[in-house]
């Protein structure tokens, strides 16, 4: 299917009922819930437990700011996706979505040796409450870079759509969702290293 073609589909196909709008907006208020709970747990034990009050900070490795600007790129590039499929600009949502991968890809690589640095600390600390605090620490990156690698997997079968013309009015839907859901994870992860750098 050609962009002329696509452009005189009109991307404005309804949502029936709104179901599908709705469903995404669950979804995220059932994240932000998880990771809310979670953040607001950190806090409340780093600053009211004895055993964590007097701990050194958390020594967070240099991959998770490097990290923080690449999650930021894929935000830009899924927002310059969800403007191409509005305008019905074909060729546009091929490179920006296949731009996002990229850039998600790359958050997912730079996060893991990160995350191997914390989890050998927790693990050279033995048993004590400082290593717990690294312990914590990983398993919150843990989960968000795992939320990262699921939207994915949506965002892949998107790229290889549209990377051979298979993209029409009712992907719209689709891009929305994976432009909010990757605004969304931005947001959460600059809560997560603000609550690490400030907190830990």
């Amino acid at each position: 299917m050609s962009e002329h073609e696509t452009t005189k589909i009109g991307w404005n196909t309804p949502d029936p009922g709104g179901s599908r709008r709705l469903g995404m907006a669950l979804f995220l208020v059932s994240l932000a819930m998880l990771f809310g709970s979670s953040v607001v747990a950190f806090a409340y034990l780093r600053l009211t437990s004895p055993a964590l009050q007097g701990l050194d900070p958390v020594e967070l490795p240099l991959g998770l700011f490097a990290s923080t600007a690449v999650l930021m790129g894929a935000g830009f590039t899924m927002h310059k996706s969800w403007k191409s499929a509005r305008r019905g600009h074909f060729s546009h949502l091929r490179r920006w979505v296949g731009r996002t991968w990229s850039l998600s890809a790359l958050f997912v690589a730079i996060q893991v040796p990160s995350m191997w640095q914390l989890l050998e600390h927790h693990q050279m600390l033995g048993l004590s409450e400082q290593a717990g605090l690294y312990g914590i620490t990983f398993a919150l990156i843990l989960v968000h870079a795992l939320h990262v690698v699921g939207g994915m997997v949506p965002l892949s079968i998107l790229a290889w759509k549209a990377r051979h013309n298979r993209i029409d009015s009712e992907h719209l839907l689709t891009v929305r969702a994976c432009a909010a859901y990757w605004h969304f994870l931005e947001a959460v992860w600059v809560a997560l290293l603000a609550s690490f750098f400030f907190l830990g």
